[in-house]
């Protein structure tokens, strides 16, 4: 059984060590949206067949399995074989002693007082990537900025106040990454 952790972004943060981040964007974007109006459909139709007659040839179940990776479940930066989501984009690259990474630490550390919660699941389209001098990942913060969310990966949440995230949306645009309105 998975076990869920809740930490604050404060404690997140005040406990990362790390040497460099990169920012991310993913799940967003024309062509993005363009393969998910086919692969979605796709997946629906054999999924309905798997579920109902269980009949797909070896290429469909390898296909399914391939979508069911994309559409079955909550999608995150970093997948569990440590591969990017195929849609990432690489937005911007810190090292920890840029003051953009102070901006983004007094973000984080942002007195929590009123938690979001939103009713919907998180569709997370931002990341941040902390990795050590070795270029080895140490973390890595997906943010939902419509749920107003955050996991490190898959019941690793990190809990943060209303404000952080209209600093973290206004963080984004400021150096040039794309993000929608809520």
């Amino acid at each position: 059984m998975k076990q869920y952790t809740n930490i604050s972004s404060v404690d997140y943060i005040n406990t990362l060590t790390f040497d460099y981040v990169e920012m991310y964007s993913f799940q967003r974007g024309t062509e993005f949206e363009e393969s998910n109006k086919i692969s979605r459909p796709e997946y629906e139709k054999l999924k309905i067949r798997k579920e109902k007659r269980n009949d797909l040839t070896v290429l469909e179940k390898k296909r399914y399995y391939e979508l069911h990776q994309l559409f079955g479940f909550t999608q995150y930066l970093i997948d569990d074989k440590g591969q990017f989501h195929p849609s990432s984009t690489k937005t911007n690259t810190f090292k920890a002693t840029d003051p953009q990474i102070n901006i983004l630490k007094n973000i984080l550390r942002t007195e929590i007082v009123d938690v979001p919660s939103w009713m919907c699941a998180p569709i997370y389209r931002d990341a941040i990537v902390f990795y050590d001098k070795l270029n080895r990942i140490i973390s890595t913060l997906n943010i939902c900025l419509s749920c107003e969310y955050m996991e490190t990966k898959m019941f690793c949440h990190i809990n943060g106040d209303n404000k952080t995230y209209d600093l973290l949306r206004q963080f984004f645009i400021e150096l040039g990454h794309k993000i929608e309105d809520r």
